[in-house]
């Protein structure tokens, strides 16, 4: 049977309350060091372990904090749930990430997240509407949260931080025509064919604006296999465009391969740049450019919002927008420059 605070109490001649002060080390009453360290030492030896859901209904706290993502395995959303995971802990909190599948899914087919917590951080959350569809489900609301993201087109409301991909997508664009190339192409998943969706309308405005004919690649497989045979199947019927930007970085990864399997050469044949920042991308040869989200500026933000709203829950809301990094490597330079570091063009913010 597990020791409790009335099992210390009796070991060291104390009241219960004395007991657990010590242990919560609660800075609002006083226990002396001497104290303090008889009550660590007595729980040491008779292996107490903290009754977490007693402590949350004395403090009306649970020292816990969620990541709600729609999943785990894309590289950027494992980078973001590490580098919350690794502001939250170091604050001296518990977190819980969870694997949400809201992305393509109606509200009530949601993971339900029921676990009590004292805040969450949300990745790249639905609309409003949807979100607090969900949320209405749920036995207990949590009231406090920080959206974080770059989802394009979706309003959200309260505190949040967002990354200017947008801006990033007519920069990498820009640069395709800078550079030179006359065919550019957007390879997306097949549900990013029209205006609103991901970074659709700010390619292909782009591409329009220059006089050119914007071209899509749309994979409706977005397995790495299934994104390297659509886009050999597409050079096979049209050609090899001589500059591709991708939605996210697996699809520039498999693009490469096909690339590669054609005997086409990058970049002299076929520029490519990703999106998102996935850290392998500079292991390439050649390496590949990528605009970047700064996942650990805007985890670090997140998380010092979510602290500022769970010390005021009555604060005003802050929204925050950041910029892109653009790591522009030999994918997308055709006399190479040197450069491995992130450059942020000009107009962006």
């Amino acid at each position: 049977m597990a020791a409790s605070i009335y099992d210390i109490a009796r070991r060291l001649n104390l009241s219960a309350m004395t007991v657990s002060r010590a242990l919560n080390q609660n800075e609002k009453s006083y226990v002396s060091p001497e104290t303090r360290r008889r009550v660590m030492q007595a729980a040491r030896e008779l292996g107490y372990t903290p009754n977490r859901n007693a402590r949350a209904l004395v403090t009306k706290k649970t020292n816990a904090i969620s990541v709600w993502i729609d999943h785990l395995h894309s590289s950027v959303y494992a980078q973001i749930a590490e580098a919350c995971r690794s502001q939250i802990q170091s604050a001296g909190y518990d977190v819980n990430i969870c694997e949400m599948g809201w992305h393509f899914q109606e509200p009530a087919k949601y993971h339900r997240a029921e676990w009590a917590v004292d805040g969450v951080i949300a990745v790249d959350p639905p609309s409003e509407p949807e979100l607090n569809e969900y949320l209405n489900l749920l036995p207990a609301k949590p009231l406090l949260r920080v959206n974080i993201g770059s989802g394009h087109g979706v309003v959200w409301s309260g505190d949040y931080v967002r990354v200017d991909l947008q801006s990033g997508t007519r920069a990498a664009v820009k640069h395709l025509i800078d550079s030179g190339c006359r065919r550019i192409a957007y390879a997306t998943p097949s549900w990013v064919n029209r205006a609103g969706l991901g970074n659709f309308s700010d390619f292909t405005d782009t591409v329009a604006a220059a006089g050119l004919i914007p071209e899509y690649i749309h994979h409706s497989d977005w397995s790495l296999p299934g994104i390297r045979a659509s886009t050999r199947d597409y050079i096979a019927s049209h050609g090899a465009p001589d500059g591709i930007y991708c939605h996210y970085d697996e699809i520039a990864i498999a693009s490469f391969r096909a690339i590669r399997d054609l005997d086409l050469k990058i970049p002299e044949d076929v520029m490519i740049i990703g999106c998102e920042g996935n850290e392998f991308m500079a292991y390439f040869d050649p390496p590949l450019s990528t605009i970047a989200i700064p996942v650990n500026e805007m985890c670090t933000k997140a998380w010092q919002l979510l602290q500022r709203r769970m010390a005021d829950v009555h604060a005003p809301a802050e929204a925050l927008m950041l910029s892109y990094e653009f790591y522009n490597r030999e994918s997308s330079t055709r006399l190479s420059l040197g450069n491995d570091s992130p450059c942020t063009p000009p107009g962006s913010y």
